[in-house]
């Protein structure tokens, strides 16, 4: 991956964080307007998901990015899909259900399979090293703000 696109790739993924760190913020800062920053965060993990699906459809898709093996660029045209999946269930469950935990530990969940599906493609050589650098530096940031909002959630330290 040249050097340019890269850092500018970390400085993106870093202010993808933002939105996160925010709505946490009001969470255990604004009682009165938390459950807007909760429902604000759940449509942005959703999001966020999606675009990390949309990642390997580019890894499959791109000239040279194709393996010899149809069967892993099949796998990681499914995979491209999966993630965006998992984030419209949260928004299903966050509206049709009003159900913000669930909502919450459905992301928790897709982002945690996502990093480990990504993980076990750089075991096969189909996930570029600094790429799963990156998403792990940012993961574990996105995972600890999703659970300690669903843990303030399930726990109810807010009022309102």
């Amino acid at each position: 991956m040249n050097r340019a696109p890269f850092t500018i790739a970390i400085l993106l993924g870093i202010a993808g964080l933002i939105p996160f760190l925010a709505g946490l913020a009001v969470i255990v800062t604004d009682p009165t307007r938390a459950p807007v920053a909760t429902t604000v965060m759940i449509d942005y993990g959703a999001c966020i998901l999606a675009f990390l699906g949309a990642v390997h459809w580019g890894f499959a898709l791109e000239p040279g990015g194709v393996v010899p093996e149809a069967r892993l660029n099949n796998q990681r045209l499914l995979f491209g899909v999966l993630p965006a999946l998992v984030g419209w269930l949260a928004l299903l469950v966050l509206s049709l259900a009003q159900a913000p935990r669930l909502a919450i530990a459905i992301l928790i969940a897709g982002f945690f399979a996502t990093i480990v599906a990504e993980t076990v493609g750089r075991g096969r050589d189909i996930v570029p090293g600094n790429y799963l650098a990156l998403r792990w530096a940012i993961s574990i940031v996105v995972l600890a703000v999703l659970i300690v909002a669903l843990f303030i959630e399930a726990v109810g330290m807010r009022q309102g």
